[in-house]
């Protein structure tokens, strides 16, 4: 059996445009992939989809997640689940700290591999 752990305060960030930087992990739970991501106030937008289902836990901060056209205003405890190639993104304009979201993706996202890669072998496995 396989055992992986780590912390994502240890881990490297990886950038992931401006204003946003990720964390990579849980992707070798079968048919999963979390990622936590740091979102600060004025970030570059980016408006995308995906084929796999998402689920966005906040953890810190305020924001506003547009999905399918409709906007959800979210805090501190709010989550949303976002469906499968569906257009969404996070805007974070006003929030009194960093937004941190937990993003728990189902099926797994092969694309962000190299990232957990990255994690395991760094600092976020200690």
């Amino acid at each position: 059996m396989r055992f992986e752990h780590g912390n994502w305060f240890e881990a490297e960030w990886e950038p992931v445009r401006t204003g946003i930087s990720r964390v990579v992990f849980g992707i070798s739970a079968e048919g999963t992939t979390l990622a936590v991501a740091d979102v600060r106030n004025g970030h570059e937008t980016k408006p995308h989809s995906h084929p796999a289902q998402q689920v966005v836990v906040i953890m810190q901060g305020t924001c506003v997640f547009h999905v399918g056209g409709e906007q959800y205003p979210a805090k501190r405890g709010s989550w949303i689940v976002i469906p499968p190639n569906v257009e969404h993104y996070i805007e974070v304009t006003d929030s009194r700290e960093p937004v941190l979201n937990l993003d728990i993706f189902v099926p797994a996202r092969p694309d962000y591999a190299k990232a957990y890669t990255d994690f395991l072998q760094g600092r976020g496995n200690k």
